[in-house]
């Protein structure tokens, strides 16, 4: 097998959660053009077929919709049964489905219960319990990646967002923990963007969440999920054979 070889996902099942729009969706698209079949995962039905629409318009191996809320477990349970029925295996998982809470604009002691009960669901649970039911299966079976999409905001603060910072810190942890006492048949790692831009967003210069953050990149500007999705493919892959338990940032050479 040749470097370039061990890039391919040929025959490969990939799930990746929040596979409609920015990261998700690039992530889809290169798995799929390395050969794999991949479940895109969202919650906006009509996003979502557009973009498996798109996807599934050059890629060789057949791409799947479903459309979940992965916040709910039983929304999780069904992910992972459909696809075993389905194909008999996942080979890549990726948590990459996110949620803010709605906190952008308050401070750390103003966030309420149901933001920090929302972020935690998405963040932290969905992940585990895909995880859980995904990872046994790939440790019986030929093993596999999991992929988990952390954030800079759990590495260091990042003004108001303590719900998703302290969500995807504890990402990260579970992250080493999985790697830890899932190896050696199943890798897990985390991947972490920068300040990514999705097409829509906008930031005043001075807003620490968005131009304050660029401002400190020493790239000097935003990044492009095209960027991110080919670290996503390394972890994925056999390219990525002796690396488990490790964070791949993918930030602009932000400090943390």
């Amino acid at each position: 097998m040749t470097t370039m070889d061990k890039f391919r996902l040929d025959g490969k099942v990939a799930i990746v959660t929040g596979a409609s729009r920015n990261i998700g969706f690039e992530i889809s698209r290169t798995f799929a053009e390395a050969g794999a079949t991949v479940i895109m995962v969202a919650r906006d039905e009509p996003l979502l077929a557009s973009a498996v629409e798109q996807v599934a318009a050059t890629a060789a191996a057949p791409i799947v919709p479903f459309r979940a809320d992965v916040g709910v477990p039983e929304s999780v349970a069904s992910l992972a049964a459909t696809a075993y029925e389905q194909f008999g295996r996942v080979d890549v998982l990726v948590n990459n489905a996110g949620a803010t809470g709605g906190t952008h604009k308050l401070n750390a002691l103003d966030v309420p219960d149901a933001a920090w009960e929302e972020t935690f669901a998405v963040n932290v649970l969905a992940p585990y319990r895909l995880s859980r039911l995904i990872g046994r299966r790939m440790i019986v079976g030929d093993g596999g990646s999991i992929i988990n999409v952390v954030s800079p905001s759990g590495f260091i603060p990042t003004p108001h967002m303590i719900a998703y910072g302290a969500t995807k810190s504890a990402l990260w942890m579970m992250t080493r923990y999985l790697a830890a006492e899932c190896a050696p048949k199943v890798r897990v790692n985390a991947l972490s963007p920068g300040m990514v831009w999705n097409g829509t967003a906008s930031w005043a210069p001075d807003d620490p969440t968005g131009g304050g953050l660029v401002a400190m990149t020493p790239m000097g500007r935003m990044g492009d999920p095209t960027e991110v999705a080919p670290a996503a493919l390394y972890l994925a892959s056999e390219a990525s054979s002796y690396t488990t338990g490790a964070v791949l940032m993918v930030s602009g050479g932000r400090p943390w």
